[in-house]
């Protein structure tokens, strides 16, 4: 509903109750400037679009990590070597994690979501892993195509060479999540 000034009423909090299920559903109004509710009741989330995330230096490489994976996904499909089957099986399984992260910091789940443990910890854990994988994946790939000559050559070393480039993206924000796991209260 809007007002005649044009600005949009805020309506009360509204409690639905599912009698058979024993769920609650409670819709929040929140204004723009205030801060989103979070609760301490385990199962109970608020989701909330977070796109300043990305605006950060750690939302900014993960964005930088989708677009070289799409990059080495397209230069070295389909696998014409069998280095090239673990270069792809590495590049896709993060870029699915990876994904995964965005959409979490996106709806604002790693703020909201309480899982028993700690997501900093746990996105850290991811990229430490990632960045070891991705160490591999390019060292592979770059030699196994490096000495072939074929038609296929010039992409694959391409995708490799992004590999590299993406292992230096996912090793910066490994450090930029240590550096706040460090500082994480305990």
């Amino acid at each position: 509903m809007e007002s005649e000034n044009g600005m949009r009423k805020h309506q009360p909090a509204t409690i639905t109750v599912y009698p058979q299920h024993q769920q609650v559903i409670t819709t929040v109004t929140v204004h723009p400037n205030d801060q989103p509710p979070v609760s301490t009741e385990p199962g109970v989330t608020y989701v909330q679009l977070n796109p300043g995330h990305f605006t950060t230096l750690g939302g900014i490489l993960k964005l930088i990590q989708i677009l070289f994976a799409v990059i080495c996904m397209s230069c070295a499909s389909p696998a014409w070597k069998p280095g090239t089957s673990w270069f792809l099986f590495v590049v896709v399984i993060c870029f699915i994690l990876t994904l995964f992260w965005i959409f979490a910091h996106l709806l604002s789940l790693v703020n909201s979501l309480k899982i028993g443990a700690s997501w900093l910890s746990i996105e850290y854990g991811y990229n430490i892993v990632a960045s070891l994988l991705y160490f591999t994946a390019f060292i592979v790939q770059l030699a196994v195509w490096a000495p072939a000559s074929s038609y296929f050559t010039n992409s694959n070393v391409a995708a490799g060479v992004f590999a590299l480039f993406n292992f230096v993206v996912y090793a910066c924000a490994t450090f930029l999540l240590h550096k706040e796991v460090k500082n994480q209260p305990k």
